[in-house]
């Protein structure tokens, strides 16, 4: 598990962050994103498994259904 500031500034690794560091509003994305890679589930290119198409701005992804999840 690693700081988010960490996953940012390493290309976003393929790896849990710690929630807490992450900012508020971001938050949610994450938790998906974190469940995603503890089941060894590949991520979604356009979201980065977070299922958020914009990142916080409450719109689903429109790839894979929102789920984060990548089928390729």
């Amino acid at each position: 598990m690693i700081k988010f500031s960490e996953y940012i500034s390493n290309g976003g690794p393929y790896c849990s962050i710690d929630i807490d560091s992450v900012p508020f509003h971001a938050q949610r994305d994450y938790v998906i994103r974190n469940e995603n890679v503890k089941n060894g589930k590949p991520l979604c290119l356009r979201c980065n498994g977070t299922g958020n198409e914009l990142f916080s701005m409450y719109r689903k992804c429109t790839v894979y259904k929102g789920n984060g999840i990548s089928i390729n």
